[in-house]
């Protein structure tokens, strides 16, 4: 029972590392296969990823008028108090 469990445990390892090294080799070739049709293309890949931080957040409307201001110089600026301990 023990050389069994044993055997088992290797083979779950051994079929671990297959899939994870065949991972690694699919995202070597797509890489390869990326930059070979960029350089082929003469054009930068587009891979733009966009995520949204917060998919529960409301898109607030875009601003519908402009509204100018007059600037005005601040000549002074008051003193900040002192720290707190």
């Amino acid at each position: 029972m023990r050389l069994f469990s044993l055997l088992l445990r290797v083979l779950f390892i051994a079929a671990g590392a297959i899939v994870g090294l065949g991972l690694v080799l699919f995202a070597v070739v797509a890489f390869v296969g990326f930059l070979l049709v960029s350089l082929l293309t003469g054009r930068k890949p587009d891979l733009q990823f966009r995520v949204n931080k917060n998919p529960w957040a409301r898109h607030a409307p875009p601003a519908e008028d402009v509204v100018d201001v007059e600037v005005r110089e601040v000549r002074a600026a008051a003193p900040l108090p002192p720290p707190r301990r």
